[in-house]
């Protein structure tokens, strides 16, 4: 302000009057130092009004993100929880089918030992539990996988090699059963001449050369009727010490191969969540191998006997 400007405010509260020249003074002094600090003070209560609300709004924006995490992760967790009970109905139902294939195909071995049972037979109930008992494959774990296929090639080998011993036996059998076949015709012949031979004499026919041509056959017929009879008891008297010895051997095989059984039942029991002591289970089921070896031994000395 200059002092042209000066002289003209004075003159203009000088023409006011003193009264003029204290208010005018008040007037700035209130804004000079009053008003300022309102002002500021207002303004900052404004600030602090609006952070607030932007805290507020940020608080509510985060508590609504975490709901949304909180519910993926619950429906995430829902669904990894109904994809593992899937999975365990789904091992479980394999596991089972498995275990009876397994238990079939065990029995394998030891029904080689009836000879009355084709090879066509038992080889096609074991392509039919092989399939079941390949998905453990697929569902189980290293372990059980591991358990299965020890097993499972226990078993193959013993049936191969059994299957060589065993089909001597089943050719000789077979033998047999032609020879009686043979024995039997030769009795029907004998049979059927001992027939003619009322006739004729009840005919009262005297011709010699009939009569000892039907003579001649009866005799040589009871003399293959004799011949087969007696290879059908030497084959007999083979066959049976033979067969006996195989059965042992089926047996023998039979237990060996059982063995290794725990060792996948137990595996799965684990992966199914089926707790059981493997102490308790082992004592059990070897306490259930030593009868089955005992009620054998018993039953083979009787027959060895006979």
């Amino acid at each position: 302000m200059n002092i042209a400007e000066i002289e003209k405010l004075m003159s203009l509260v000088g023409s006011l009057g003193v009264g003029a020249v204290l208010g005018a003074a008040g007037v700035y002094l209130f804004i000079k130092t009053f008003l300022p600090s309102y002002l500021s003070e207002k303004g900052k209560n404004l600030a602090t009004k609006e952070d607030i609300e932007s805290i507020t709004d940020k608080i509510e924006s985060v508590k609504t993100d975490y709901a949304k995490v909180l519910e993926g992760l619950r429906s995430n967790n829902q669904l990894k929880l109904a994809e593992i009970e899937r999975e365990k109905n789904i091992k479980k139902e394999v596991y089972l089918q498995a275990i009876e294939a397994l238990t079939r195909t065990q029995n394998v071995v030891v029904n080689l030992s009836n000879l009355n049972i084709s090879e066509q037979q038992v080889t096609s109930e074991m392509i039919n539990d092989s399939g079941l008992i390949a998905k453990i494959q697929v569902v189980g774990s290293e372990t059980t996988v591991k358990a299965v296929t020890t097993l499972m090639a226990s078993i193959g080998t013993a049936i191969l090699e059994l299957m060589l011993e065993r089909s001597t036996l089943v050719g000789r059998k077979n033998s047999i059963e032609v020879l009686e076949k043979l024995r039997l015709k030769a009795h029907d012949e004998i049979e059927r001449y001992i027939s003619i031979m009322k006739n004729i004499n009840l005919e009262g026919n005297q011709d010699q050369r009939l009569w000892d041509a039907i003579n001649k056959n009866v005799e040589f017929e009871s003399e293959q009727r004799e011949k087969y009879a007696q290879e059908i008891d030497d084959l007999w008297g083979i066959q049976n010490k033979e067969h006996l010895e195989f059965t042992q051997k089926c047996m023998d095989r039979f237990f060996e191969i059982t063995s290794l059984l725990p060792d996948a039942v137990l595996s799965i029991r684990k992966e199914l969540n089926l707790p059981i002591s493997n102490e308790a289970y082992l004592d059990i089921f070897n306490n259930n191998i030593e009868q089955g070896k005992r009620v054998f031994s018993e039953f083979y000395e009787k027959i060895s006997k006979k």
